[in-house]
């Protein structure tokens, strides 16, 4: 009870809106219609957060002050807490190490970064992208390890009241879910340091050379071999090649890239989210959302910047498989987990606890039944609107009409769930659907709708989607902005790194420049910032 009536405090005095649940259709579109408007542009709202950040967000605990962001701020007292409460962290984290708390972590604030430099383009002032350099700069110079690994991701972090790097279940190396890497702004700043991580990634990482396999974390010991985790090699791999010109690396992204292919059904082409699981573990028998959310997104990343056709037609098939057997007609929804032959795995799901959940409890994670768009846990087996944005940018990039079709599909579904008041109550996570998700959803889920919806108005040109991005964006700064920060969720007290914050302001800064330049952005199916032959083009990814 007590959580309960924190939760509602905290919405309150923070929001000072009433957090309303409403029911029915009807009410939710009323109340979305509704939704409170900003009273400033865009980007000022992104402009504020940001100068916030730079002012009160940096570490400025213990002896040493360093220039780096923390990743949990009070937005009253705009302090980092030493011990932040511990809300609806058994839902969204489940562990608290992955909160980062009284911490910093570059691995979270990636989107930040991106959009730091990007409000630079847009303005001309540089104050945002010298921060940003300065911030990247020194984590790359102190924040290593003996392996040449950066102190991030999501088993690390710096503690600022200890200075020291810390973290839980033995401090591993893990790149995986929600963060693509802005390996070309670390380059830019230090490419000896961003080689030396990924030269590692590939020396601890990849622990078989001849077939490709991978585990999560970087201790050269077979592990989990998640297809997120994968995706995330293939990625920096395909990047080194495109700066180093050395063809080892593309060699490396292909054989990593084809651990998964070889592993799949050859008649659907879906494959199992972490093939070494074995079959006493869903996720060794499953195909999930992972792979078309993260995994596929990596694959067209590294065709983008290489060119090379494999990683596209890697990521046509898994795409076009999970439109073919993930969609549902009857509801409009999607499938959360497949088994290889197409058919979907019907629900219930597996509470916590259940009779027969091994102890790991990683039974319960199956999204069984359809996908959950507004679920909490940020790193779990369902990427719903990660997805959806996949689809999206697989059009754009192939121009093949099934991935234009499924993008609408989850378009409209996504449309009929707006407001995020509600999300999934028979599942290890009913607590967050009773206690927080009545009052919004998280930063980066409103900033990936956003984003999914401007790049379907650019792909399209219809009003409708750009009128979808706004709604969400005034929703997202009703109930998430509190002078001059963003929190990570409606009814917290804290700006979160790890809630996808910098998702939210890149969405915002897209959001702006589409309205103030749409014939442009329509002209060129692009987002361009710059002047003459000095534009560049931006992502309308933002991953």
């Amino acid at each position: 009870m007590r959580a309960k009536q924190t939760t509602l405090t905290v919405t309150l005095t923070c929001l000072g809106l009433a957090a309303l649940v409403l029911v029915g259709d009807c009410a939710r579109k009323k109340e979305r219609n509704n939704a409170s408007k900003p009273t400033a542009e865009k980007i000022d709202y992104v402009r504020q957060c940001l100068d916030v950040l730079m002012e009160y967000g940096t570490d400025r605990y213990g002896e040493k002050h360093t220039p780096i962001l923390v990743s949990i701020l009070d937005v009253q007292s705009r302090t980092c807490p030493k011990n932040p409460e511990k809300l609806e962290e058994q839902w969204r984290v489940e562990r608290r190490g992955r909160r980062n708390p009284a911490g910093a972590n570059m691995l979270m604030d990636q989107p930040t970064l991106k959009t730091m430099l990007l409000l630079s383009r847009v303005t001309g002032n540089d104050k945002y992208a010298k921060f940003a350099r300065t911030y990247m700069d020194y984590y790359m110079k102190n924040l290593v390890d003996e392996k040449n690994f950066f102190w991030w991701g999501w088993h690390r972090h710096y503690d600022v009241y200890q200075e020291e790097m810390t973290g839980h279940k033995g401090n591993h190396h893990e790149l995986h879910a929600t963060h693509c890497i802005a390996w070309d702004e670390l380059w830019a700043v230090n490419p000896q340091a961003v080689r030396k991580e990924i030269e590692a990634i590939w020396k601890w990482h990849v622990i078989d050379k001849k077939t490709g396999e991978i585990n999560r974390h970087g201790d050269a010991r077979r592990g989990c071999d998640f297809s997120m985790s994968g995706a995330s090699f293939i990625h920096a791999f395909a990047f080194l090649y495109t700066r180093m010109k050395e063809k080892i690396w593309l060699d490396r992204a292909r054989l990593v890239a084809s651990y998964y292919w070889d592993q799949r059904n050859k008649e659907t082409n879906l494959f199992p989210e972490r093939p070494n699981a074995g079959k006493n573990r869903f996720d060794g028998i499953r195909f999930t959302t992972n792979i078309t959310g993260l995994h596929c997104h990596a694959l067209l990343k590294a065709y983008e910047m290489t060119g090379v056709e494999i990683f596209k037609d890697y990521a046509v098939a898994y795409l076009k498989a999970y439109a073919k057997y993930g969609f549902d007609e009857k509801t409009g929804k999607f499938w959360g987990s497949l088994n290889l032959d197409g058919t979907p795995v019907p629900g219930p799901r597996v509470k916590a606890g259940a009779e027969g959940t091994p102890s790991h409890d990683y039974a319960k994670e199956e999204p069984r039944g359809h996908l959950d768009l507004w679920g909490p846990y940020v790193i779990n087996y369902q990427f719903a609107l990660y997805t959806a944005q996949a689809y999206a940018y697989a059009y754009d990039l192939t121009k093949e009409e099934i991935f234009l079709t499924t993008a609408k599909r989850f378009a409209d579904w996504i449309e009929k769930e707006l407001p995020p008041r509600k999300c999934l109550e028979e599942c290890w996570y009913e607590g967050y659907a009773k206690q927080y998700a009545p009052h919004g959803t998280y930063a980066d889920k409103y900033g990936r709708t956003i984003s999914f919806f401007i790049h379907l108005y650019v792909l399209t040109k219809e009003d409708r989607y750009l009128k979808l991005a706004r709604e969400v964006a005034n929703e997202a700064i009703s109930r998430l902005y509190f002078k001059g920060l963003f929190r990570g969720h409606p009814a917290k007290p804290y700006y979160e790194a790890t809630d996808g914050v910098g998702f939210l302001l890149y969405a915002l800064l897209e959001l702006d420049q589409v309205e103030k330049h749409p014939n442009e952005v329509l002209a060129k199916q692009a987002i361009l910032i710059g002047k003459g032959k000095d534009k560049v083009r931006i992502g309308l990814d933002n991953w």
